[in-house]
């Protein structure tokens, strides 16, 4: 899946690149104190631009947005762990329980 997005990414960078080479055409915009001369081609890639860059700027912060929401609802859904003893807490160590005797059979039958 990454390749397909990488390749569509290239392809649309090598289309815009062959537009704006092919189209050798003049153009000039009056901003008023200023005139901007150049090709059509570039102004048309630049309003795409101005178009795309704050739209894909909000996506991003969208999704960033919501993906640390999911992190905090996943970690608030995770069990709590209960944390263990350990031996640098407990200046003793623990009792040892003694191992249980078992009565000891001497295979003689007692006659009463």
């Amino acid at each position: 899946m990454q390749f397909i997005k990488i390749l569509f990414w290239v392809l649309l960078l090598v289309a815009t690149f062959i537009f704006w080479w092919t189209n050798e055409a003049r153009a000039s915009l009056d901003l008023g104190a200023a005139v901007v001369e150049a090709r059509v081609s570039t102004f048309v890639v630049g309003a795409f631009l101005i178009g795309f860059l704050p739209a894909w700027l909000l996506l991003r912060g969208s999704k960033w947005r919501f993906l640390r929401r999911i992190k905090t609802l996943e970690d608030a859904a995770r069990p709590a762990t209960v944390p263990t003893p350990s031996a640098s807490r407990s200046p003793t160590p623990p009792a040892q329980a003694s191992p249980a005797v078992a009565p000891v059979d001497s295979g003689k039958a007692s006659s009463t």
